[in-house]
């Protein structure tokens, strides 16, 4: 390390006097503090450059957890969260107290790596989410995690992990969350609906159903479908209203699938937000056709 060249990544105060970086070079505007005794080149500091300078400045007995271990782990949370980094520790140790970092202790110590980060199981973190997020946010994060073609957890190990913690923060929404968790909602958006469903009282819809034609050939793979009745819903994010190309598929996507006697019902955000339209329509399709 050199006085004249810093190196990108975090590095310790301590490390670069012993390797002949000056004092008054450490003071230096274009460094930034991420936290006390470790230095940044730059004055732009994202989350991996925070998690780093907290990893050099802590080294051993730490995972992050809560909020960022969800974010490590790719778990779709509200836009709304604070930006502190969780941190535990196990017990007995001493939590961190450090402005930004929210420091925690777990009795049960089993940590991860996730992108060269220790962090806490994604049960232990969904757990810890329950203390933090509402009941249709902690849902969607369960649907992340036992769902994709190679899932980070299942419901039976987040069952587990609210048995083993009777009497802590959030495990009374957590086991209300587990009962619409479900493998197979592959967005934020089919989760929201799927709990407007449960909520309005219809019954539990198929999911990722696949509709073949007369010969036994695909046609489709629809987001929930009431086979007795015919009728699919299908959740449109913003792509399938902005890309062109996708817009086309889907009518064509569509007419095949009526031209089988299903009816689709493609649902938006708004329609979710604004649900009595839905609901209404979606009463009556399931009434006259079954």
């Amino acid at each position: 390390m050199e006085s004249s060249h810093l190196d990108r990544r975090p590095f310790r105060v301590e490390s670069a006097l012993a390797a002949g970086v000056s004092a008054h070079r450490l003071r230096s505007g274009d460094l930034t503090r991420p936290i006390r005794g470790i230095r940044l080149v730059g004055s732009h500091v994202g989350l991996a450059d925070r998690l780093r300078a907290y990893a050099l400045h802590r080294r051993v007995d730490f995972a992050f957890s809560h909020t960022t271990a969800a974010i490590l782990y790719g778990a779709p949370l509200p836009q709304e969260l604070p930006a502190d980094i969780h941190v535990s520790v196990p017990d007995p140790c001493r939590a961190p107290q450090i402005e930004g970092f929210v420091g925690h202790k777990l009795s049960r110590w089993e940590v991860r790596t996730v992108d060269g980060f220790p962090v806490t199981t994604p049960e232990q973190t969904w757990l810890d989410l329950a203390g933090i997020l509402g009941t249709s946010a902690l849902v969607i994060a369960g649907d992340f995690l036992v769902g994709g073609a190679h899932p980070l957890s299942d419901r039976a190990r987040l069952a587990a992990a609210i048995s083993r913690s009777a009497g802590r923060r959030g495990v009374g929404r957590a086991r209300v969350a587990l009962e619409h968790v479900r493998r197979g909602s592959e967005s934020p958006g089919e989760t929201r609906l799927r709990m407007l469903l449960a909520a309005y009282e219809f019954p539990e819809p198929r999911l990722n159903h696949t509709i073949l034609d007369t010969h036994g050939g695909f046609v489709a793979r629809v987001d929930f479908a009431y086979v007795e009745a015919r009728v699919a819903l299908e959740y449109e994010g913003d792509v399938h209203r902005v890309d062109r190309e996708v817009w086309q598929r889907d009518i064509r996507r569509r007419e095949r699938v009526e031209d089988l006697g299903w009816r689709m019902v493609r649902v938006t955000a708004s329609g979710i937000r604004a649900p009595d339209e839905l609901v209404a329509r979606l009463r009556h399709l399931l009434r006259i056709r079954r």
